[in-house]
């Protein structure tokens, strides 16, 4: 069919690294927009700009991160493009998120409006730099027209005012988001570097995962230390080492004629989640109540439902099957009934999230350790 296959890895370049340090400080800034949980309620503004913002930055990186595993190559061209042009506007529009951003809605969306003119105009540059090739060029366009839809939609909002600009903004990302499903034949034709891909996705999410050890170091400071301290962060431990359970042992990286779309898309699912259970531990307190459960279960039901929804790329060896599901979803249901009905004591409702976390992580780490060759077993657990 003439569709190109990627024999070999792409290796991550150093100043993709250096972009990322800009998304560990905008990530941090998102993590602390809901406010009101400090009180045990939910303000309906202030998750709307939380959902908005969390999937403009994110969807910034993704736009990048797909662009640089295609096109992109380790030149001045590029770097100058990411760094000049691109992280001082990503650096001003994560010092101004907060939780009341409609004042300052205008000054962000401006930024937001000269990244997506950098990125299309990157396109743009491919374009001209791929004449020979049909499938290329086939795709850039696609891809120029969903940045198109995205920069109209930031346009757009600039004339409205109040909640619904911001609401504006965030259709026209989601938008361009879901907007790749259509073409999905043209991203095979020219497809994606897998590792390479993997290596960016697992990297954003150490940097997700950074901002909620960070929350948990909270609780190692004296006055406030205590056995819960270290049960938290074994929490963080326990979701780190589900995480590369999947992505760096279970997972095939050699498939041919990947979109990478699916992998995208579930890694939204993922970052949302640990980015919930990072928020649940910056605002950990009785008044929370039931409201802490919430963001704790809903964030791991979000990052556990991501995880698995890439399982359909695992080696032929590591499908799921019933013997993991279903006493993991037993596990997950009863560390949300039990934190339920402990809801308004912190102590013991942190103890029985901790158990349902390690557990879920002990359940999948042994499945995937169980399903390799003995030799490769006694190398992963040191023996």
């Amino acid at each position: 069919m003439g569709e190109k296959i990627i024999e070999e890895a792409k290796k991550v370049n150093l100043t993709e690294l250096f972009y990322d340090l800009v998304f560990v400080f905008g990530i941090s800034k998102i993590t602390h927009i809901l406010e009101s949980l400090e009180s045990g309620i939910f303000s309906l503004k202030e998750i709307i700009i939380y959902i908005v913002v969390f999937v403009c930055f994110i969807n910034v990186w993704n736009v990048q991160t797909v662009y640089m595993n295609r096109y992109g190559k380790h030149n001045l061209l590029h770097i100058m493009i990411m760094t000049v042009f691109q992280m001082p506007a990503l650096v001003f529009m994560a010092a101004n998120v907060s939780s009341d951003m409609e004042e300052s809605w205008t000054a962000f969306t401006l930024a937001l409006f000269w990244i997506a003119v950098i990125q299309f105009l990157q396109y743009t540059y491919a374009y001209t730099k791929n004449k020979h090739s049909e499938y290329d060029r086939k795709l850039i366009h696609d891809f120029q027209k969903l940045l198109f839809v995205r920069l109209l939609a930031i346009l757009s909002s600039l004339f409205l005012s109040g909640i619904g600009r911001i609401l504006l903004t965030g259709f026209g990302f989601i938008l361009s988001v879901l907007g790749t499903t259509l073409f999905q034949k043209d991203m095979e034709r020219v497809p994606i570097n897998l590792p390479h891909l993997i290596e960016r996705l697992t990297l954003l999410t150490i940097i997700t995962l950074g901002e909620m050890l960070i929350a948990a170091a909270d609780f190692f400071e004296i006055e406030k230390f205590s056995i819960y301290s270290v049960l938290i962060l074994f929490q963080v431990v326990a979701l780190f080492l589900f995480y590369i359970a999947e992505f760096d042992h279970a997972i095939e990286e050699k498939l041919p004629c990947q979109s990478g779309a699916g992998l995208i898309y579930n890694h939204y699912f993922v970052w949302f989640g640990l980015n919930l259970c990072t928020i649940d531990l910056d605002y950990a307190n009785e008044a929370m109540g039931i409201a802490r459960v919430i963001m704790m279960f809903l964030g791991l039901f979000l990052f556990y439902l991501g995880v698995f929804n890439n399982a359909h790329l695992n080696k032929k060896t590591h499908k799921l099957n019933k013997k993991l599901m279903i006493p993991f979803v037993l596990v997950y249901l009863l560390g949300l009934g039990s934190s339920f009905l402990f809801q308004s004591n912190v102590p013991v409702s942190i103890i029985f999230c901790t158990l349902t976390i390690v557990l879920e992580t002990v359940l999948f780490v042994s499945f995937v350790v169980r399903h390799f060759p003995k030799e490769i077993r006694k190398e992963m657990i040191g023996a």
